[in-house]
């Protein structure tokens, strides 16, 4: 399947190739506690990617907290892919 292309700003966007990056950008925090701390490196560390233009995808990282502690928490990155 080839790539979608989405355009951003008039931008092109390769969701799929941009997906697969970000995941393998994400790959070295697999093991680590779901914290706010984790949540902002990983914020951090997709602006930068963003500032240096190998990502262009619109993002959202967020803090998944069971409130009633039957699951551990867990962070998300939510890709804006319906541009």
């Amino acid at each position: 399947m080839g790539a979608k292309k989405h355009y951003f700003y008039d931008k092109p966007i390769l969701a799929d190739q941009e997906h697969e990056y970000i995941e393998s950008l994400l790959k070295k925090y697999k093991h680590e506690d779901a914290t706010e701390e984790l949540q902002k490196k990983i914020w951090d560390e997709l602006q930068w990617e963003k500032h240096l233009g190998n990502i262009s995808i619109p993002f959202k990282v967020v803090l998944r907290k069971d409130e009633y502690g039957r699951y551990p928490p867990s962070v998300e990155v939510i890709l804006d892919t319906k541009l």
